[in-house]
């Protein structure tokens, strides 16, 4: 994703704290547009109002200055699911021997994942947040089926 400018990044920022702003009282922590990489992370506690948190959503995005513009280089968007346990998450950054990896994330509730890494796709943070706010309103357990292993380098490339 490039931002074309400081505008646009606080624009989408605006955008994504509205949403979150639904579920629960979001915190904001911005290192500003000042440095070449800005990080920005969101935090979510739900539900709101002083009740027992359930779910959990953090989301953290970094971004390299291009230009006038930003780039996303890297995120990490997940749900921990506090009621009946789990976590599932998207992420994009370096693993070992590998560049901006996309993954995923799995834990069902009860249970340690049998890997630590499972294949993905780029997702948006709003596109993981809905999928994540869908499974939290529907009290629906985090469920790892059907997920698949993300294969190392030397598997890819057939040595």
């Amino acid at each position: 994703m490039r931002l074309r400018d400081d505008h646009a990044f606080e624009q989408r920022k605006a955008t994504i704290i509205a949403i979150l702003d639904d579920d629960g009282d979001v915190t904001i922590h911005d290192t500003g547009r000042v440095a070449p990489e800005r990080a920005i992370r969101f935090e979510l506690d739900a539900p709101e109002h002083g009740l027992a948190a359930t779910g959990r959503f953090r989301y953290g995005e970094v971004f390299r200055r291009d230009g006038d513009g930003w780039i996303l280089e890297s995120y990490t968007y997940d749900y921990i699911d506090l009621e009946r346990g789990g976590r599932r998450a998207y992420h994009r950054h370096d693993l070992p021997g590998r560049s901006s990896v996309f993954h995923e994330h799995c834990r069902p509730p009860g249970g340690r994942p049998s890997i630590s890494h499972f294949r993905s796709y780029d997702v948006d943070l709003i596109e993981a947040h809905e999928e994540f706010a869908m499974s939290y309103a529907s009290e629906t357990a985090i469920d790892c089926t059907g997920l698949r292993p993300l294969r190392n380098p030397s598997e890819e490339d057939g040595s």
